[in-house]
């Protein structure tokens, strides 16, 4: 069993963090990416705000309906750069972590692409819908801080400028309806970061930031931030804790955290879902459970949570 542990260990794609590097004071600029979860629970309503009478075909009444959304893959390339990934966040800045581990970046959606989770019955027919970002976007600080030599949690709250596409399921090309929204999300909740190596991805690698489809846009160079994967130092039980001189990695093939000199496993990490939906700014808390969310916009994505300390050191 330790053999058949060993060689399964080797054979993991790895995203090394140096203990040498988790110390770094600058976070530099880059990009987040993000998985929208399929659950439905990213929607949209029309409630507080109406499409018109006559929006999709004469005698059509005002719609106030809620369309419930899922991830559609961002096209990239190479085409295979990115998989599953359809929400790019950048951070504008580099941000320097003062002596209370806290630091600041502007940051804004660089790219999106959601999809309806089914048909919506518009009174004119069943349209699809589909969303994408809609011309220059907004910008909004996010504050990162430092709670451990591997990472911590940040708050970031988004607003974007969408364009909202109802195309008929029938096909017929006269019918398609676009409207464009402008949008305003709190921070997510388990909004967590690690540090991390620079070569997530490495080269020229575009993504389509404008929805036609086709990449466009060159990505920054892979920074030392990590968000969504809950960071190393925080793990530990009574039988696995972490040499604080020791250098590890995170698999992102076994979503754990594990130490580089005997291939041994910290730390297992599951998935968690993380929404963006509150706007009240007097209660951002990343660490709220998401309440007082709003009525009318929400994004959820998927973070990497502590779920499970082992401890299995291969021979």
């Amino acid at each position: 069993m330790r053999k058949t542990l060993w060689v399964l260990m080797l054979g993991l794609a790895l995203v090394a963090v140096p203990a040498a590097q988790a110390s770094d004071d600058v976070i530099r600029h880059g990009v987040d990416t993000w998985t929208t979860v399929s659950s439905g629970m990213t929607f949209t309503s029309f409630n507080q705000d109406p499409l018109p009478a006559d929006f999709f075909c004469p005698g059509s009444k005002p719609f106030t309906g809620k369309v419930a959304f899922r991830g559609a893959k961002l096209a990239t390339e190479p085409a295979s750069a990115l998989p599953a990934i359809d929400t790019i966040v950048e951070r504008m800045d580099d941000a320097r972590l003062d002596k209370d581990g806290v630091g600041y970046s502007r940051i804004r959606l660089l790219a999106l692409s959601l999809a309806s989770v089914e048909p919506v019955d518009t009174g004119c027919g069943l349209f699809n819908v589909a969303v994408r970002l809609d011309g220059a976007q907004p910008t909004t600080d996010m504050k990162i801080v430092r709670t451990t030599r591997y990472g911590g949690f940040y708050v970031s709250p988004l607003a974007l400028n969408v364009k909202v596409r109802f195309e008929p399921v029938n096909g017929d090309a006269k019918l398609v309806r676009e409207v464009s929204r402008q949008i305003s999300l709190g921070p997510g909740t388990r909004s967590v970061w690690s540090y991390a190596q620079e070569d997530r991805y490495t080269g020229r690698l575009l993504v389509d930031t404008n929805g036609d489809g086709k990449a466009d846009t060159i990505l920054p160079p892979a920074s030392n931030f990590l968000a969504g994967v809950e960071p190393a130092a925080s793990y530990s039980s009574d039988s696995a804790s972490l040499d604080q001189t020791a250098t590890y990695y995170y698999s992102e093939s076994a979503h754990a955290w594990q130490q580089y000199d005997n291939i041994r496993p910290i730390q297992r990490l599951c998935p968690y879902t993380t929404c963006h939906c509150n706007p009240d700014p007097s209660t951002w808390d990343p660490h709220d459970p998401g309440s007082g969310c709003s009525s009318s916009h929400m994004h959820c994505t998927q973070v990497w949570i502590t779920c499970e300390a082992v401890a299995v050191v291969a021979d």
